[in-house]
Order: C-alpha cells, then sequence, then structure tokens
C-alpha cells in the first residue's frame, strides 16, 4: 500500500507541477498555424486568456465562429470557425469570463457599447478548480453599426426567474440564452440607439 501510495503522489506532482509548465511552454511558441487554403479550424483550450489569443489572430485571417461547446468536464472551451471575410474586414471577437452575474453584466454591456453583440451559441459554464466561470464570446462584424444592451437575470428558483423574465421582455428585451451552474442565468438582449 505503501507503494501505490508513492505512485500516486509522483502522478500527482506531474498533474500539478509539469503538466501546467509543459502546457505554457507549448502555448508560448507562437501563432495559431493556419494553413492558407484552410477552410475550417478548430480551436479549443482551457485558459480563456489563450482562446482569446489564438481567437484574435485566427479571425484576423478571416475566420468566423460557426460553433462552439465545452467539454472534458466543462473545463474546455472548443470552437469551430469557417473562413468567410477577407482582410481587412474582419470580424473581431471578445471573450468574457466570471463567476460573478453582476460582473458578467457590466462587461457584456461595456463590450456591446463598443459594437460587440453576444454569440448566444457561445455561452458555456466552465468547470474551474476553486469556482465555475460563465464564458461568453462577443462579435463585431465589419463596418457594424447597430448596439444593444443586456440584462442578466440569475437564479435558483424557476418562479421567480418567470416573472423576472416577464418583466424584462415588458421593457423590450428578447430572451436568447440560457446558462445553468447550480442556478439559471438568462441572458436578454434589446437594440439601442447607435452612438454618434
Amino acid at each position: 500500500m505503501n507503494m501505490n501510495m508513492n505512485m500516486k503522489l509522483k502522478q500527482l506532482f506531474f498533474l500539478a507541477i509539469v503538466l501546467p509548465a509543459l502546457t505554457i511552454l507549448v502555448s508560448a511558441q507562437g501563432k495559431v498555424k493556419i494553413d492558407p487554403e484552410q477552410r475550417y479550424l478548430l480551436l479549443s483550450t482551457v485558459k480563456t486568456s489563450t482562446m482569446q489569443k489564438e481567437l484574435d489572430e485566427a479571425a484576423a485571417q478571416g475566420f468566423r465562429i460557426i460553433a462552439s461547446s465545452s467539454s472534458c468536464g466543462q473545463s474546455e472551451m472548443v470552437l469551430f470557425l469557417e473562413r468567410v471575410a477577407e482582410p481587412p474586414n474582419t470580424f473581431q471577437y471578445r471573450l468574457l469570463a466570471t463567476t460573478k452575474t453582476s460582473t458578467m453584466q457590466k462587461e457584456l454591456n461595456g463590450a456591446a457599447s463598443e459594437g460587440f453583440r453576444l454569440l448566444p451559441r457561445t455561452t458555456m459554464a466552465k468547470e474551474g478548480m476553486l469556482s465555475n466561470e460563465i464564458v461568453l464570446v462577443l462579435e463585431r462584424a465589419p463596418r457594424s453599426v447597430k448596439r444593444y444592451e443586456y440584462k442578466l437575470l440569475a437564479t435558483s428558483l424557476t418562479s421567480t426567474l418567470q416573472k423576472e423574465v416577464s418583466a424584462a421582455e415588458g421593457s423590450g428585451f428578447t430572451l436568447i440564452g440560457l446558462v445553468s451552474r447550480g442556478e439559471n442565468m438568462v441572458i436578454m438582449e434589446k437594440e439601442t440607439a447607435a452612438n454618434q
């Protein structure tokens, strides 16, 4: 049993110390390598900062998000992109990740005021070691002039959520997304006047 315990400790040491160091070394080696003839591109990572960097590089080469998912026990983000644009008329992306609903609403509306719009198919609850993050991806189309406002409603009580959604609908918001992570978070959107 002692030998078995030593083996487990060595495995834990490798996973906790060596593996993250190798991941940093590999990701620090440079840009996403993309064949100029490549139509589809798969991006997958656990770290949101790495995903933002790779997404920026791919978008600059004309790629646009067409599908997303989370995998590996909800810790890994997976995005599929398709080459649809020619530089400089490319799409731009902003990744938002936080554990607090109020912080997410503030960041979401901040990005929206800059012309970004939430891609509802990219909402995911990402499991972390200490807490569960909500991850959203926003897109800004080339030469976009539309602006949006967002309202996030989060509760574990479905009866309360129904009332809050109905009230927001009365204020002109439309339900566009739902994410669950121990509580249900509804994302609502309405178009606003563009800044002059």
